[in-house]
């Protein structure tokens, strides 16, 4: 399945939402639906749905039916189901740690004053550069609304501290020529530092990777929403058996 990182900012976002409180008495479980255009380098355009409740996230990309992604927050636990092969790959939480690196790190924070308002919100730009030398090179270029969905921005956040700590148990697997200063910032120690600062509403990423949050609305879903199929095969990169 893929899931990747839209230009463009968009200002069709209007509306700041929280967890409904009412649950159906059939198992259908509140949560938030949020759209994103989404980008890589070599493809087209294609849509990928988050559906994040107040314990479990799911991600479907639109333009690919052979899988999706589901994040359990209580467990800490990623799951990557695939139909194809009738598999899942479990990534548990690893260790995080914070980039050692011989170059500096400089994130730059600003708001953007002319851009329209998100919610009645100020957006914010976070670009986090890696400077060697006289060289500075841009890693991520991410445009946020603080205040906007705190509990969906907490959850995304907690999702890619266990994606980081999978980059950096297969780190040593990656050839030496390919540990580039943004390659190690950006998609092996990226630990979604940005979500404390608020919702990404735009990213791009320095293997131009690209998404945009579309729109954003309160659904109901039935708990099955989030079900790991119980006949697929479960392994870990760490452990293939």
């Amino acid at each position: 399945m893929r899931i990747s990182f839209c230009v463009k900012y968009s200002p069709v976002l209007a509306v700041c939402l929280c967890w409904p409180a009412i649950v159906n008495a059939n198992d259908d479980l509140a949560a938030i639906k949020l759209s994103y255009q989404e980008m890589e380098q070599g493809t087209d355009t294609y849509k990928v749905i988050f559906t994040v409740s107040d314990r479990f996230l799911r991600i479907d990309d639109e333009s690919d039916n052979s899988g999706y992604i589901v994040y359990d927050a209580r467990e800490n636990r990623v799951y990557s189901i695939s139909h194809q092969d009738r598999a899942i790959l479990v990534i548990p939480q690893y260790p995080v740690s914070d980039l050692k690196a011989g170059f500096d790190i400089n994130i730059d924070y600003e708001a953007l004053e002319k851009a329209p308002k998100i919610a009645g919100k100020t957006v914010y730009n976070y670009r986090v550069s890696a400077v060697t030398g006289v060289t500075t090179e841009t890693c991520m270029d991410i445009q946020l609304v603080p205040g906007l969905l705190p509990d969906v921005a907490e959850t995304l956040q907690s999702f890619q501290k266990v994606v980081s700590g999978q980059q950096l148990m297969n780190l040593e697997a990656t050839p030496e020529e390919f540990r580039t200063p943004c390659y190690l910032v950006d998609q092996v120690y990226n630990k979604g530092n940005y979500y404390s600062k608020g919702l990404p509403i735009q990213e791009w990423h320095s293997n131009e990777r690209m998404r945009q949050l579309m729109n954003f609305e309160n659904v109901k879903v039935d708990s099955s929403t989030f079900d790991i199929p119980a006949d697929y095969r479960q392994f870990s990169l760490n452990n293939k058996n």
